[in-house]
């Protein structure tokens, strides 16, 4: 009688176990594939401008500061007014000579001679604050100028949509910009924003973070490494 009581016991546990693990796999499979869908949603709908500093020294970040500057102001006209990711793309790959040429004039103006790269490339972002919006690590396309070593602190922003050359934090005009690139999830994730329930957005938001973390492990997170300045 004790024994077909273990066997019962030990059946009613394997069954247990066995719902457990689907449940749980189901789990992370879903979790993937929303990190995945989510974060690809955002990163196919934006281009970054990233300015990496020769070194964390402070001329080198001052420098770093007027490069971005400068490249802001002399294609503000040309770059902020195009309301297309396709064009906006063509656009930076057409006028990347031109970029990498005023950014070395800008810093042989200061008085260096480090050497300039100007790209159009895609790369992995840890998670990063912009003004009141959030931005899940991952892979995403940038316009990048490297200063020499390009090991420093760095700064970035949105090229496209174009609210590098928006006050994000005063206006509503990048906010509205940005919704009306990406789906409502997506935006709702990158406010951490859910009018039913807000914590909800927070848990997926770390969620996506922790998969795209997951997959690129071999990334630089030191702190700093990718911190606006």
């Amino acid at each position: 009688m004790n024994m077909l009581r273990v066997i019962k016991e030990a059946k009613i546990l394997a069954i247990s176990l066995t719902i457990g693990l689907a449940i749980a796999v189901s789990a992370a499979a879903y979790t993937y594939v929303y990190s995945a869908t989510t974060q690809r949603d955002i990163a196919e709908n934006v281009i970054r401008f990233h300015v990496l500093a020769h070194s964390d020294e402070y001329v080198d970040q001052v420098i770093k500061n007027i490069v971005r500057q400068e490249v802001l102001i002399e294609f503000e006209h040309l770059l902020s007014s195009t309301d297309n990711l396709k064009e906006t793309r063509q656009l930076l790959a057409a006028e990347l000579p031109s970029i990498q040429a005023h950014a070395e004039a800008v810093v042989h103006k200061l008085g260096f001679d480090y050497q300039i790269e100007a790209r159009l490339d895609k790369s992995f972002f840890p998670t990063q604050v912009y003004g009141d919006l959030s931005f899940p690590p991952g892979v995403y396309e940038a316009l990048q100028i490297t200063i020499g070593n390009g090991v420093g602190r760095n700064w970035w922003c949105l090229m496209f949509p174009p609210l590098c050359f928006v006050d994000m934090t005063s206006t509503e005009t990048g906010r509205r910009q940005l919704a009306d690139t990406v789906s409502d999830e997506s935006f709702r994730l990158l406010t951490h924003q859910d009018e039913n329930a807000s914590p909800t957005m927070e848990v997926r938001f770390r969620i996506v973070e922790w998969w795209q973390t997951r997959r690129n492990p071999a990334q630089p997170t030191q702190p700093g490494q990718m911190a606006r300045w």
